[in-house]
Parts: C-alpha cells; sequence; structure tokens
C-alpha cells in the first residue's frame, strides 16, 4: 500500500494530538477490536426473519488460494413482505499478519456491499474481531425473489502474510407493520457487478437492459475505488515532478480524479469519490483500532439522471460507460440503477431537453519553488446541467438537474519527494427540481464537503524494512435539503470526523516501533433522524475513551 499522511481541519472544543511522541520506541501489542463513530443501522420491532448467507467461512482454502461464498437467496417463507427494513451484517474475525484486502458481495447482478477490511500486524495475541452493517432496503425490489449470490474477501496467503478471514454474513428482513410502514424504495434495481479501468483501458462499459418501460425517476449510484497509484490519487503529482524525484516513486497524472459517465454516449455527469483510506495507507498504526471513515463499507455516491429516463424506456439494451482522463493507476467502477415506475400506466415516454455536461472541468496548475522543494496547486471547478421530460400518468413531467464542484489541492513536495504535505478541499452539491404544467412537483439539494490535509515522511527500503510516521485528519460533511427550486430548508446534516497519529519501524520484517492514537467523533441523525453524538479515542492500539449520546431507546 502506498505510505502517506492526513490532516482534517475542523473545530472542536478538543485539541488535536500531533505526531506520536514517546520516551522511547512502542511497540504495540494486543490492539482493541476495530471501531467507527457511525451509527448503526436501526431495527423496527417487528417480526423479522434471518438468513445466513456465510458463517465463520474462511476467506482462503487449505493451499491458501481465495475462496467465496455463495448459493441462492430466497426470501424466508415467515417473512415474506413487504418490509420495513432489511438490515445486512457481517462479522470478521481474523489473526496473524495481512494486508487489507477487498470484499463484496452481489446478489444476482448487483454489488449490494463493497468494502475493504482491517489489516491485522500479527503482533497481537489474540485474534480481531470487527462488525458493521449495511442498510439493504433500498435494494428492496431485488431481493422480493430468488436471486444467486456471491462473496467474500479477496485474500491471499503467504509465509509471512497469514492471516485468514473468517465471515459471518446475515440478511435480516423486518416485517412492515402500521407503526413501522413498508419503505419507500426503487421500484426497479438494475445492477452490473463491477469492472476495472487501467490507464491502457481507461474507459469501462456496462450494458443495462430488460428495464421497465414505465420508468419516471431514474437514479445512479455509484463506488469508485483506487489502486496502486490511485489508491490514494490525491497525493499525486504531476508527471514533470514525479521526474524531478524518482528515487521517491511518486505517482504522477495530478491529484484530480473524475469519472465521465455517459447514457448511450450522451454526457450525463462527472462521477467523484469519498478520499477512502483503507487500513493500510499512511501507517497501519493510525487504524488500529479506529479505522478511517467507511473503511469497511465504501460510501456510495448517487447521481440524479431522471433527465435520461425517456432514453431508458424504450424496451432496448443501453450502453453505461466511465471514463477516466486522467487515471494513473487503476479503479474499480461499481454502479448501480435505481429506478421508480409509473404505477398507474404501464409505459412511459420522454426526451432529454438540455445536456450541458462539460468534457472536461475548468483546471489550472502551478508550480513554484519553495524552501526545500516545490508546491503544486491545482484548483478545478464543475458546473453541468441536463434536463429532460417524462409524459406520465400525471402528465408531463420537467426535471432540471444541476451539479456543482469546487476542488482545490496545495502539495508541498519536500525531501527530495519522500516528504508531502497536502491540503485538499472538495465540495459541491446537486440540486433537482421537478415540475408539471411550470408548478414545482419536487425538488432537493444534496451537499458534500470532504475536505482533507495530509502529512507524510517516508523512508522505506522494502516492506520488511521501513520506518515511516504520520498524522490524519478526514472530514465527510452531507447535507439535504427540500425546498421550491428557490427557497432551501434543512432536512438532514451529519459531519464525521477523524484524527489519528501513528509510527512503524520494521527492520528484516520485525517491528521495532509501532504506535498509534486516534479520535473521531460523528454528529448528526441516525437513520430514523434522531440526534445522535458518538465520540471514541484510543492511544497505543486501546480505547480510552467511548462516549455515545442519543439514537437508542
Amino acid at each position: 500500500m502506498r505510505i502517506f499522511t492526513i490532516v482534517l481541519s475542523l473545530v472542536l472544543t478538543w485539541v488535536l494530538s500531533g505526531a506520536v511522541a514517546s520516551a522511547s520506541p512502542v511497540v504495540e501489542g494486543d490492539t482493541d477490536d476495530p471501531v467507527t463513530a457511525a451509527p448503526a443501522v436501526t431495527r423496527p420491532d417487528t417480526p423479522h426473519c434471518t438468513v445466513t448467507l456465510a458463517d465463520a467461512f474462511r476467506s482462503n482454502a487449505a493451499d491458501g488460494s481465495p475462496r467465496f461464498y455463495e448459493g441462492t437467496l430466497t426470501p424466508p417463507k415467515a417473512c415474506p413482505g413487504p418490509w420495513a427494513k432489511v438490515v445486512m451484517d457481517q462479522t470478521v474475525t481474523v489473526s496473524g499478519r495481512q494486508y487489507d484486502r477487498i470484499g463484496d458481495l452481489r446478489i444476482g447482478g448487483t454489488e449490494v456491499w463493497w468494502g475493504t477490511t482491517e489489516e491485522p500486524s500479527g503482533e497481537g495475541r489474540r485474534p480481531i474481531t470487527y462488525h458493521f452493517d449495511k442498510d439493504l432496503t433500498p435494494y428492496a425490489a431485488l431481493l422480493r425473489a430468488p436471486q444467486p449470490f456471491h462473496g467474500g474477501i479477496e485474500n491471499y496467503n503467504s509465509a509471512v502474510y497469514t492471516g485468514v478471514y473468517a465471515q459471518t454474513v446475515t440478511l435480516t428482513y423486518y416485517q412492515a407493520d402500521r407503526k413501522h410502514p413498508a419503505a419507500v424504495s426503487p421500484d426497479h434495481v438494475a445492477g452490473f457487478g463491477h469492472a476495472d479501468a487501467t490507464p491502457a483501458a481507461p474507459t469501462v462499459h456496462f450494458t443495462a437492459k430488460d428495464l421497465p418501460r414505465n420508468i419516471t425517476r431514474a437514479y445512479l449510484e455509484v463506488t469508485l475505488e483506487g489502486h496502486a497509484c490511485d489508491e490514494q490519487w490525491f497525493d499525486d503529482v504531476p508527471d514533470e515532478v514525479a521526474a524531478k524525484y524518482p528515487a521517491a516513486g511518486l505517482c504522477g497524472k495530478g491529484p484530480y480524479r473524475e469519472a465521465n459517465f455517459a447514457i448511450d454516449g450522451a454526457p450525463a455527469g462527472s462521477a467523484f469519490t469519498f478520499p477512502h483510506i483503507y487500513s493500510g495507507g499512511i501507517v497501519p498504526q493510525l487504524w488500529r483500532p479506529i479505522v478511517a471513515i467507511d473503511t469497511f463499507s465504501l460510501h456510495a455516491e448517487t447521481y440524479d439522471v431522471t433527465p435520461f429516463a425517456g432514453r431508458l424506456v424504450d424496451g432496448g439494451t443501453h450502453d453505461i460507460s466511465f471514463s477516466f482522463p486522467d487515471i494513473g493507476g487503476e479503479f474499480t467502477v461499481v454502479p448501480t440503477l435505481l429506478l421508480y415506475t409509473d404505477k398507474n400506466a404501464a409505459r412511459t415516454s420522454g426526451a432529454l431537453t438540455q445536456d450541458d455536461v462539460a468534457a472536461a472541468p475548468e483546471r489550472r496548475t502551478a508550480t513554484k519553488d519553495i524552501d526545500g522543494g516545490v508546491n503544486v496547486t491545482v484548483t478545478a471547478k464543475r458546473r453541468d446541467v441536463t434536463a429532460g421530460y417524462v409524459d406520465t400518468s400525471a402528465g408531463r413531467v420537467f426535471t432540471r438537474v444541476e451539479r456543482t464542484r469546487d476542488y482545490r489541492n496545495s502539495d508541498d513536495v519536500t525531501g527530495g519527494g519522500f516528504t508531502q504535505h497536502v491540503v485538499q478541499g472538495d465540495a459541491g452539491q446537486q440540486t433537482s427540481v421537478s415540475t408539471v404544467d411550470g408548478h414545482v412537483r419536487s425538488a432537493a439539494r444534496h451537499t458534500w464537503s470532504y475536505p482533507l490535509t495530509t502529512d507524510a515522511t517516508a523512508n522505506i527500503t522494502d516492506d520488511q524494512n521501513l520506518r515511516i510516521s504520520g498524522s490524519a485528519e478526514m472530514t465527510k460533511s452531507l447535507g439535504d435539503f427540500t425546498g421550491d427550486g428557490r427557497n432551501w430548508r434543512p432536512a438532514r446534516a451529519s459531519r464525521e470526523w477523524l484524527s489519528s497519529s501513528g509510527v512503524l519501524a520494521r527492520t528484516n520484517g520485525v517491528n521495532t516501533e509501532a504506535d498509534g492514537r486516534s479520535k473521531t467523533l460523528y454528529t448528526g441523525p441516525d437513520d430514523l433522524g434522531r440526534p445522535y453524538f458518538h465520540y471514541v479515542a484510543s492511544e497505543h492500539g486501546l480505547i480510552t475513551e467511548n462516549h455515545i449520546v442519543g439514537g437508542r431507546g
């Protein structure tokens, strides 16, 4: 994994700790089990049924090769639906030493979960166990009929990396009742699995077929996961800066990343991603036991593509493509169409009336000499607008979607390229307004902000002989608003924040220094809209504070 550091600014009442300082080197032994600050999925108090997909399923066969659980998922007879909620629970246990690995769960052709794992050090005397959940209710339409499933962690063993992940995965179906009505969810889910884009093949295609003929609204959910030189894309530098410091092995193409997506060749938007950091990123000790935001279940972005609905109802096949103009390593693309249909009409029709999606953002790159190195500043702006109409049983519905993105990345590259200080701002919003006969039928605005600062210094011979140190802060701020298209009122807002620092020194595969400390905080509502506050702190791999207020009962 690439090594680097992150520091995010967020005004809190706590004083943020800096890099780990110790009178003598510390080597952490056992660490507490991994934790996060975000609220768990709430469960309605209704009759429910649990289906087990994997029970302590080991990620590797006896010869060390990866293996995956699979079968057919059938709605439980005792809980036929409609459902108030469907929840996936996953518990993972691992010991030994291992890299951070990728995992997924595919039901039918749809990836309903995509995430990464904890990276165990092998230093502890006991296995570590962690649990996470995900609300699968948005995929309820997919779950109403028997579907094949395939899932698991893609893990590889060696004489050094011995860790094997034991996975228990369940789906629990909660019946709806008068107090807990059936959740409003898409009427049709069209998943496509996943595909990898590379510099040699920067565009990937997915085929959508057998779509409903009466679509009224359409959304494209996209998860992007970077690998290799795009694993931590935000500290990539322009090619000329990478060439200036060849010994440092810096990744090129600059830090700005986007995936331009099109429907049947027509530009539909530009996809982006939260700056995920996996549990081997920067310094592994940063993420023991508090892991980075959304490590175990990567955050997906959702794009309103309703203006294209009129093109999707023709009963034919459709091409959905993603193109990375500046890809430096590899990106996995995981797309899913979430479709709503007309309950009072078997057919709808429509047309795309406006398609102002730029082929590239307004972007500038400036490089200047600083003390001990260079500074590179990259800025980019986007404002894309699409519009169209759908003829429905409620009349002709016009929808206009506007997306903006404002990006800035400043990177001080010093120490011969072995030290980087990155300050990044990445924020934007999506506004959708639908009208009938000139009157607003619905209006929604979603805002996001992912500010990021990174600092890192590394001295690496190979993965068994190195010394790396760093600190990290990251924030995910989300907001949702309702209104009339002109005036907006807040409907939901959340902020998740994390600050961490760590150090790792290894000689001939043996840790001679390994230490870290972290703080993380979530403020906002749980999935029922109740206020929720969760603060966790750790030091030397052990939880020192854990406070939860609200969200229960």
